[in-house]
């Protein structure tokens, strides 16, 4: 997946379009944290839904691309697992202070 961001800074609760390689629009996603690792810059994105989940346990699918010169770019496997993993610190950091 990939797309090109306008040229305004992302921001939490956006909503983008994303394409395929293809460039066939895969979908809407809604950005749910923006971050930054090893000096390269983050977004972690989930479907963009309709209406709230009818509960808080239900599970989201995200995604974390990385973000160069407002384009989203694919990772590669090792770099995905540590992005995820500062995700999840992340929101353990958020969860913590709430």
């Amino acid at each position: 997946m990939s797309s090109e961001v306008e040229n305004k800074a992302l921001e939490v609760g956006d909503v983008i379009s994303l394409d395929d390689e293809n460039g066939e629009v895969v979908g809407d996603f809604e950005v749910i944290a923006l971050f930054e690792l090893n000096g390269r810059q983050y977004v972690a994105l989930t479907p963009a839904l309709e209406e709230e989940p009818a509960n808080d346990e239900e599970e989201l699918d995200v995604f974390i691309l990385g973000l160069e010169n407002n384009e989203l770019t694919a990772l590669d496997e090792e770099e995905e697992e540590e992005a995820f993993a500062k995700l999840d610190e992340l929101l353990e950091d958020a969860h913590v202070s709430e």
